[in-house]
């Protein structure tokens, strides 16, 4: 999978999807595919996945995955919601404890 997608990321369909960044996690038998996007209009996402590198990844990647859920019809329906971030460059410094 990783191979798929290092072949995709020098392509320009990252720049039609708007990916910033990709990482691909492993948890046992489950693979957690994090992308980070620029804004992109949902028209614009609509035409991406009608591309021909778009189509040609998934194709790739259906040899190896399958959705979490058989329910999913679109990358839209496997969007998780970010319930928790901290990010050290911004969070607060922490007051000194007094010692004892």
């Amino acid at each position: 999978m990783a191979q798929i997608f290092t072949e995709s990321d020098a392509t320009e369909l990252p720049g039609l999807t708007g990916v910033t960044h990709r990482s691909l996690y492993c948890l046992h038998d489950v693979f957690v595919h994090l992308m980070e996007t620029a804004d992109v209009t949902p028209e614009a996402l609509s035409e991406a996945r009608n591309h021909p590198l778009y189509r040609q990844v998934n194709e790739r990647l259906s040899a190896h995955t399958s959705p979490y859920l058989p329910t999913w019809r679109s990358p839209r329906d496997a969007i998780a919601g970010c319930f928790y971030r901290w990010d050290a460059a911004t969070a607060p410094t922490p007051a000194p404890r007094a010692a004892g």
